[in-house]
């Protein structure tokens, strides 16, 4: 019973700390690029550390749509600052394939390891994402992603204006202040 209450508890728990955010997925290789919407979904892990997730990947490149996958990266070590989390990594996983019915054929398992760098800032209601995936030696590709969404759920008035850099909920000196001083290691 103990064992069954537990497995509730993480459930429930992990569930809690998981934030959809939907926005515009930009996608560029070798400088030739395309847009189109996405989710992508944050799910805090511990304090500290975080697991992104974006589902289904599609590259749409000159009126042109692969099915490439999962971008799963997990348990990587945010900070946060000036009420953004931060979280970046540098490191080589597998792409897996999407769940979606109608595509028969997913590319990004049958890449093996992809190299990539990520980093993403984000708090409750905003986030933002840029993935460099630098395939040029097995492909002949350089990927850049860039995202930029919001959280839909989200409650109006969780974060501060857009340049209340340190969240007090105003845009003043005190905020250009908080630029100088992180820029000056003060912060």
């Amino acid at each position: 019973m103990k064992k069954i209450l537990f497995l509730a508890f993480l459930l429930v728990n992990s569930s809690v700390f998981a934030t959809e955010y939907t926005g515009k997925l930009s996608v560029t290789v070798n400088g030739e690029g395309g847009s189109q919407e996405a989710t992508i979904t944050i799910n805090q892990v511990t304090d500290s550390t975080y697991n992104l997730v974006l589902k289904n990947f599609m590259l749409n490149i000159g009126g042109r749509t692969t099915a490439v996958g999962n971008i799963e990266l997990n348990n990587i070590k945010g900070e946060t600052d000036f009420g953004y989390t931060t979280i970046k990594t540098d490191t080589a996983i597998v792409i897996t394939e999407g769940d979606l019915e109608d595509i028969p054929l997913w590319l990004g398992p049958m890449l093996g390891e992809v190299p990539l760098k990520m980093t993403a800032s984000f708090n409750n209601q905003m986030l933002s994402v840029n993935i460099a995936i630098d395939m040029m030696e097995a492909i002949g590709q350089i990927i850049d992603v860039d995202f930029i969404g919001t959280n839909p759920e989200a409650t109006p008035g969780t974060q501060g204006k857009p340049g209340d850099i340190n969240g007090d909920g105003m845009v003043d000196i005190s905020d250009v202040n908080s630029v100088i001083n992180l820029m000056l290691g003060k912060e």
